[in-house]
């Protein structure tokens, strides 16, 4: 079986996407505002599938009333690396109110986190900006050996991706779901 890897195609996504890497690769300043706009695009995206919303009527004396509201039955752990994707991450609330997040650094081979709650009860965001080392492997690892996490409930998340990480994340995980805009 193969990786399931969605590449999001939309224009805006794109033209977005491509000013954040032209910016990175050429050392200049980030653009705060194009990555607020691309996380929410990203995320919306990425998850619109999971996501469910449950239609509430009131009905009150001469009016009817409509309400839309996220099942608040689910929660969803962001993990990811936040002083380096804090600008893409700051409206993502606005889309995922019930989310937490938790801070990795991918960098560090040995930052596996400690998470107390049960992991079993969260739908699972691992957010890259550029995934580009194999530390992601080991968080798979964890999550999957030591919480005994269905993987059918983690999503990956990155602007670019390695093609060589995703073969081996293909190998060791094919069922895994990875959403990126560009493979290098």
């Amino acid at each position: 079986m193969k990786l399931n890897i969605h590449t999001l195609m939309h224009p805006s996504i794109q033209k977005l996407a491509y000013e954040i890497i032209y910016q990175k690769s050429h050392k200049q300043l980030q653009n705060t505002d194009n990555e607020k706009i691309l996380g929410m695009l990203i995320f919306y995206e990425t998850l619109r599938k999971w996501l469910k919303i449950d239609n509430i009527y009131i009905k009150k004396v001469d009016i009817l009333k409509e309400s839309y509201l996220l099942n608040h039955l689910d929660k969803y752990l962001i993990i990811t690396n936040i002083i380096k994707c804090y600008n893409i991450l700051a409206d993502v609330h606005k889309i995922l109110p019930q989310s937490y997040l938790q801070h990795i650094d991918f960098d560090s081979v040995n930052n596996i986190f400690d998470y107390n709650e049960r992991l079993q009860e969260y739908k699972i965001i691992i957010f890259e900006k550029f995934l580009k080392n194999y530390t992601i492997i080991e968080l798979i690892n964890y999550l999957h050996k030591n919480n005994k996490i269905n993987l059918n409930h983690v999503k990956i998340i990155c602007i670019t991706s390695n093609s060589n990480i995703l073969k081996y994340i293909a190998q060791k995980y094919p069922q895994l779901n990875i959403y990126t805009i560009k493979i290098i």
